[in-house]
C-alpha cells in the first residue's frame, strides 16, 4: 500500500515553462509521472510515484519553480526507498 501526499502549486508564470521545470524537478528527484490529465489552459494534474527519501528535495525544487502547498516533512524517512504517491494539482493564473 503507498503512502500518499496531495499538493497544490499555484503558478502565474508561463504554463509551457512551468511544466517544463516541473517534469525536469521531477525526473532529476527520480520520480516519475504516472498519470497526467489536462483539464484545461489552466490546471491539469500530475500523479507522480516517487520514494520517500526524495520526497523533500523534490519538494524543495518544486517550490523555486512555483508557490506549493505546505506539507508536514516530520512524517517523512530520509533514509527510507518506500514508494509514495503524490497527487499534484498545478493551477495557472
Amino acid at each position: 500500500m503507498y503512502k500518499k501526499l496531495n499538493w497544490e502549486i499555484l503558478s502565474n508564470e508561463d504554463r509551457t515553462k512551468v511544466i517544463e521545470a516541473v517534469k525536469n524537478a521531477i525526473s532529476s528527484s527520480d520520480g516519475c509521472i504516472i498519470n497526467f490529465n489536462m483539464f484545461s489552459d489552466l490546471a491539469l494534474a500530475l500523479s507522480i510515484e516517487i520514494e520517500e527519501n526524495k520526497i523533500l528535495a523534490l519538494h524543495k525544487a518544486l517550490s523555486n519553480i512555483a508557490k506549493i502547498s505546505d506539507f508536514n516533512h516530520k512524517d517523512i524517512n530520509l533514509n527510507s526507498k518506500i514508494e509514495w504517491l503524490i497527487f499534484m494539482n498545478i493551477s495557472f493564473g
